[in-house]
């Protein structure tokens, strides 16, 4: 969640924003601007939740600054602060959508109570998510119907020009405009149980319909290719003025929240994946494709952003099993899915269940000659040699184990011999991956790390290291904390401070100076930064350890 704090007089933006901090919770982005017109530049790159405004302000009017960022966020939350008891100015804010008014004479508790009761609103009301009518809904599906039909013609290579000109006889509406180029983003959906994948699948399309319908409303006409097995392919095309705002950063914007919903709210975990610019219709296969490739192989510089993510929706058929009884097709085949879900989740724990339970069905067979056993087997083996070849791990293993029984299944004398190798397999491969996934997180929060070393005099927030990572912003904030034991926010403020001591304790640098150096826009709020986490003043600090560290 963004919060933006702007007011000309810096030293109560930096008070408010290190107050709200220091209560927040990891998730809340602060941001600060010191005019209107700043304010309105920010608000193009990126949606702002909630907003703390002077009213009072030269140029624009906290006032004017409302409605111009609610023109682009209707559903962003006011909290204007006056030193003036005005009645015109309070008429004027309550005439705002989500607005509240108080003093800045108000007590530290009373601001904080109105900014995490609006918090509190917004968080309800993205929980609460509008679910449209029976027939809305109902309409909703049947035009993404019509529109799945004709994005499959185009993805199948169906003439461009044919297709508008079938459009203009049959009088149907198409959502975007054939002739201009669109984005695109690619979509993973990952659930937290296999069993969640054989939910009623117009169900999951509408909730996913339906928050993209609220996150576009003024900014983009979209329309989605749904591929099946949780693949969704976005397209879309601005419906703003793009000399008003980047298309790309209210995009990217628009991609975040959504991977935000789905993992807080549907606790759903996604992939998400944006093609950087716009692709004409003739390139959107090839462009799908290259997403697709990226989002299977993990490639470290990614086109855009990155989060985490499957769902299958296959109906299986009866197999016969060899005891003259028989198991639906439905069992084997579901487990041998679940298999697959398991290795690509990297739930060793339920990845070994399931291949007990297969392994009991090959050794009640007994013989090795059976095609049934067989085809459970080479099913698993099949399985392992993709995987193996995805993630370039054959050297790897090489040390570890040897493949060459993986398809050579006669070197076994039985098929709890063969079961025995598959797992030994398995478990290399989860301990490479495991031990890849750490390497592949240290090195990222190391990138992270030596990004805010090297551009401490400069603003440092989520957004930033986002696209200087190209990682999804919650899940970089949840990835340091996890891995550090500390907030981003606050391993920021460490090394600034840490920095500022060194500059204090080694140089004859003023204060103002050092303050600039370490990213703080005054001396005043460096300095109460300072006392707050060393206990004494930078004055202070200066007199007792400056040209003191040979001693």
């Amino acid at each position: 969640m963004k919060l933006l704090i702007v007011d000309d007089e810096h030293y109560i933006v930096n008070y408010l924003a290190a107050l709200i901090l220091e209560h927040a919770g990891e998730d809340l982005e602060v941001y600060k601007c010191y005019s209107g017109i700043e304010a309105m530049d920010l608000a193009k790159t990126m949606k702002i939740d909630l907003a703390l405004l002077d009213i009072h302000m030269p140029g624009l009017s906290g006032i004017d600054t409302a409605s111009g960022i609610a023109g682009y966020y209707p559903d962003c939350r006011f909290i204007f602060l006056t030193a003036f008891d005005n009645f015109e100015h309070i008429y004027a804010a309550d005439k705002l959508d989500h607005s509240r008014y108080l003093l800045k004479t108000e007590s530290d508790e009373v601001i904080l109570d109105e900014v995490f009761s609006a918090i509190r609103e917004i968080q309800s009301e993205a929980a609460k998510l509008h679910l449209l009518s029976t027939a809305s809904q109902k309409s909703m599906l049947l035009s993404h119907l019509l529109q799945q039909t004709i994005l499959k013609e185009i993805f199948s290579g169906g003439s461009i020009d044919k297709i508008i000109q079938s459009l203009q006889i049959s009088f149907s509406e198409f959502p975007l405009d054939l002739n201009s180029p669109v984005f695109l983003m690619y979509t993973q959906i990952h659930h937290r149980t296999f069993q969640e994948k054989y939910r009623i699948h117009s169900r999951t399309t509408l909730e996913y319909l339906q928050l993209m319908d609220r996150l576009c409303v003024n900014k983009f006409h979209y329309s989605m290719l749904d591929l099946e097995q949780g693949t969704l392919l976005w397209l879309f095309q601005p419906s703003f003025d793009p000399s008003l705002a980047s298309e790309f950063d209210l995009l990217e914007s628009l991609a975040n929240d959504f991977s935000d919903y789905c993992t807080d709210t549907l606790h759903r975990h996604v992939t998400v994946v944006l093609y950087p610019a716009a692709s004409d219709w003739e390139n959107i296969y090839k462009n799908f494709y290259t997403l697709q490739q990226y989002a299977d192989s993990f490639i470290t510089k990614a086109p855009l952003i990155y989060s985490s993510v499957n769902i299958l929706d296959d109906e299986p058929s009866p197999l016969f099993l060899h005891s003259g009884d028989y198991i639906e097709r439905t069992e084997i085949d579901r487990l041998l899915q679940e298999l697959t879900f398991s290795l690509y989740q990297g739930s060793e724990t339920d990845y070994a269940a399931v291949l007990k339970k297969l392994e009991e069905e090959c050794t009640t067979i007994r013989s090795m000659h059976d095609i049934r056993a067989i085809k459970i087997y080479m099913s698993i083996a099949l399985l392992l040699l993709n995987y193996i070849d995805l993630y370039q791990l054959q050297e790897h293993l090489a040390s570890k184990i040897a493949l060459y029984q993986l398809y050579y299944i006669y070197d076994f004398s039985s098929w709890k011999e063969a079961f025995h190798y598959i797992g030994s397999l398995s478990h290399h491969l989860f301990e490479i991956q495991d031990s890849k996934k750490t390497d592949k997180n240290n090195l990222l929060i190391q990138k992270i790390k030596l990004y805010i070393g090297q551009h401490l005099s400069e603003t440092i927030n989520l957004a930033t290291i986002s696209r200087v990572v190209n990682y999804n912003e919650t899940y970089i904030s949840r990835l340091f904390k996890q891995l550090t034991g500390i907030s981003l926010s606050e391993y920021v403020s460490q090394e600034r401070i840490k920095k500022a001591k060194q500059l204090l304790s080694s140089t004859s640098e003023s204060i103002q100076n050092i303050a600039a150096v370490t990213g703080f826009d005054t001396s005043q709020y460096f300095s109460i930064v300072f006392k707050k986490m060393t206990g004494v003043s930078p004055s202070t600090y200066r007199k007792t350890h400056l040209y003191t560290r040979g001693d």
